[in-house]
């Protein structure tokens, strides 16, 4: 394994960073995916699987951190990726990140999107990543969401 990380993201959706940072344990207490998270996590597999890539694991830890994420940018009414040194703060024991961000009407336009973007795409489909955290709000009549993609397991965060 190499010293460096990355970092890898997108906007409709995506970032990626590199750093070794000591872990925070947390465990699934930290925090519990809603309904439209799961849904796109099950849109992601469904992508990955189709292309021979396995699954991702919903993470607490990395999902917590999309939600702070997701509620800033709701909050602000503005669309941006989590600042790299933000991102770092936050996600504790990483290897290799990546992040999509997007605000549309409904779960299936926004991952229809993220996939037909190259950015966001490369993001849903690195073979390096094994899990993803989802942080997805309804403000407005529109969806925002925040997805961190992470290689390595327990990537922790002192937000948990």
């Amino acid at each position: 394994m190499s010293a460096s990380k990355r970092i890898f993201t997108g906007i409709v959706a995506g970032v990626v960073l590199s750093a070794f940072i000591p872990a925070t344990q947390a465990g699934a207490a930290c925090y519990s995916n809603n309904k439209k998270e799961r849904q796109f996590a099950s849109k992601i597999n469904l992508a990955r699987r189709a292309t021979g890539r396995v699954s991702l694991k919903l993470d607490p830890q990395l999902s917590k951190a999309a939600k702070v994420h997701t509620r800033e940018m709701v909050n602000k009414n503005l669309l941006y990726h989590t600042p790299t040194e933000t991102l770092k703060r936050r996600v504790t024991n990483w290897y290799e990140l990546g992040e999509n961000v997007g605000v549309g009407s409904t779960v299936t336009s926004l991952h229809t999107a993220f996939m037909n973007s190259t950015a966001h795409r490369a993001n849903i489909l690195y073979s390096g990543f094994r899990y993803v955290g989802i942080g997805a709000v309804k403000a407005n009549g529109r969806l925002w969401v925040t997805v961190i993609f992470e290689s390595r397991a327990d990537p922790g965060s002192r937000l948990c």
